[in-house]
């Protein structure tokens, strides 16, 4: 018989194991930044490289690159951090990735730096490593083309004529070319002879930008797509056209060689995947079910399977044989535009710039939820009992939050919406639009109560007081409105900066109101007296969003890719949180104060702690 005191022990350490398990699985806890405790969503996809064994998918994305099991489609690691262009060495034993202007080689296995190769005097954006493993090439914003020993790190020998970004860069299979294409003004392609470094061929017959090219493994041809839908098809030797093949009916993205050279796959802004016979240039298959723009198509090293990218957040492995859908991945995203924590704190409910409104539970990181729209999300806000979410895009919909049942859709704007916010009993709602109104809605019947107009030049930013009885008003003057929800008046101007005034935010207790414009800084005023109380430090640049702690004591704002916190005491910044790599779009605190949410370009939400005290 078990001694029941083990038998406890056993099972607490059981649960345990489980729950660390579980932590270790969690990829919304990967690599965090310094200050963050969780991330939702895993950026937007750029580029699919599989790894030269075929077992791993490495993604660049909007914040790193995840490296997924190929067989699985499981998420195994993230290098975290901005990267441009990523390439694998033959073997397999040698990552290349950018960062800023620098080439850093790491171990693909243990992330160990192995080299940083310097040279560049701007950014990078294409790299490839020759067939052999012996050199690797770069190209970036300095119109330069570098060849560089992958060995020695020495650099080799340095291109130059493109006359703008180089921003894509392909070996032949034999090693002895190199072809280069050039950014939206410099529509052209290049063929160099690596051995002297001279320029054998320029191709210049695509009408507009060209967006991809791919060497046939017989180097004997170069493939080509751009922003005129076609494919063209050129010989190497002699510089000729060979082929123009047409089928997308709209910008072709991504071009891959199949390892045999018997298919050339691509795919485009039409959202489909096209396979063709390399050689006749008829079509074979076409490969449909991605619901935007596939932006790459890569080939698995034993040819048997085609991975995508799509703009759609998913990556899907399709067979090549059949053209059968095999897997699919989920959880990329793009630009969140907004957020808000539901009134209990335990859902995050965030918009997007695809019309997605997505639901994340606040502890566990697991989405919940994803409702649609039908344009760009700017505004999303929780009903007060937590019952109804309403978002913005062109229309304003109310959904329930626990069946997902479209409500009501109010009509009436013109253009998108720019923000939301309940009245405190929940029974009217206001919206702001780039209409340049401001329009209170019945939630219940649907019917609109009231239209502001008076004096709006651009899309008004508004905040509601807590009571419900004020509207503040900013529309990027330098003069702050605060109007009466009741009778539609003015009650109290507000004399703001010289500067535009863009965003405006009430404290919970509605006597402080925060304004911040183009000149990147936080100003505070009496609501009651409009007098100016305080004016928090400069921020690096344009101030995006702001919010006020549930207690009031401090703010939180969004200024390029920094959140800062700030006391409203003492007028200073307290904290600065970095670790997104765009623009960050918006912020909002939980209710119990304790957390912080905060959205951006990259196409992730970031969970910060609020620190308990200030800092030194």
């Amino acid at each position: 018989m078990t001694h029941p005191n083990l038998l406890t022990i056993l099972v607490i350490l059981f649960s345990l194991l489980l729950l660390l398990n579980s932590f270790a699985e969690d990829y919304t806890r990967w690599h965090l930044p310094e200050g963050a405790i969780a991330r939702f969503g895993k950026g937007s996809i750029r580029e699919l490289v599989y790894f030269p064994d075929g077992t791993r998918l490495a993604v660049r994305s909007s914040i790193g690159i995840w490296i997924y099991d190929a067989h699985t489609a499981k998420e195994v690691e993230l290098l975290a951090g901005d990267v441009n262009a990523i390439a694998f060495s033959p073997d397999g034993k040698t990552l290349a990735i950018t960062r800023d202007k620098n080439i850093l080689l790491l171990d693909p296995d243990t992330r160990h730096q192995k080299g940083v190769l310097v040279g560049h005097t701007n950014g990078i954006f294409s790299l490839a490593f020759s067939s052999t493993g012996e050199t690797l090439a770069s190209g970036g914003s300095d119109t330069t083309i570098r060849l560089w020993d992958a060995h020695t790190n020495k650099l080799l020998r340095t291109f130059t004529g493109h006359t703008g970004n180089v921003k894509s860069l392909v070996y032949s299979p034999d090693g002895r070319m190199l072809a280069s294409v050039g950014d939206r003004d410099d529509d052209t392609i290049y063929l160099w002879d690596l051995q002297t470094g001279a320029r054998l061929q320029t191709l210049t017959e695509h009408p507009e930008t060209i967006y991809s090219i791919a060497y046939a493994p017989d180097s004997l041809t170069v493939a080509s797509g751009g922003q005129d839908s076609k494919i063209r098809l050129w010989d190497v030797r002699t510089g000729r056209l060979l082929k123009t093949l047409t089928g997308h009916t709209e910008s072709v993205l991504s071009l891959a060689y199949s390892i045999d050279g018997a298919m050339l796959a691509s795919s485009g802004l039409d959202n489909t995947i096209r396979l063709w016979d390399a050689h006749t240039g008829k079509s074979i298959k076409t490969l449909t079910g991605h619901t935007d723009y596939v932006r790459s198509v890569k080939y698995s090293p034993d040819g048997k399977t085609l991975a995508s990218g799509s703009h759609d957040r998913t990556i899907r492995y399709w067979d090549t044989h059949t053209g059968a859908l095999l897997k699919t991945i989920t959880g990329h995203t793009t630009y969140i535009s907004s957020v808000t924590y539901s009134p209990d704190g335990k859902t995050l409910a965030a918009g997007s710039a695809n019309g997605k409104i997505r639901l994340w539970h606040v502890q566990t990181g697991e989405l919940l939820k994803t409702f649609t729209g039908s344009d760009y999300i700017d505004a999303v806000t929780y009903s007060p009992d937590g019952e109804t979410l309403a978002a913005g895009d062109n229309e304003i919909r109310l959904w329930h939050v626990q069946t997902g049942e479209l409500l009501k859709t109010l009509t009436g704007h013109k253009e998108g919406i720019a923000s939301l916010d309940y009245l405190p009993d929940g029974a009217i709602l206001v919206s702001s639009s780039r209409d340049n109104t401001i329009r209170l809605w019945d939630v219940h019947t649907g019917e609109l109560l009231r239209t502001f107009t008076e004096r709006f030049t651009k899309k008004p930013s508004i905040s509601l007081s807590p009571d419900g009885y004020t509207l503040a008003v900013a529309t990027d003057e330098s003069v702050i409105r605060l109007w009466d929800t009741r009778t539609g008046k003015v009650t109290t101007p507000l004399i703001g900066p010289a500067r535009s005034v863009t965003s405006v935010a009430f404290s919970p207790n509605r006597s402080v109101l925060a304004s911040a414009g183009s000149n990147a800084k936080i100003r505070l005023w009496n609501v009651a007296t409009g007098e100016l109380l305080l004016t928090l430090p400069e921020h690096p640049g344009r101030i995006s969003s702001m919010a006020f702690s549930p207690d009031g004591q401090t703010i939180a704002s969004g200024s390029w890719m920094e959140v800062y916190i700030s006391d409203i005491t003492t007028g200073t910044h307290t904290t600065i949180r970095t670790g997104h790599t765009r623009v960050v779009n918006c912020v909002a605190f939980g209710p119990d104060g304790k957390t912080l949410a905060s959205g951006s370009n990259d196409s992730t939400i970031l969970l910060w702690k609020v620190p308990g005290k200030v800092l030194p």
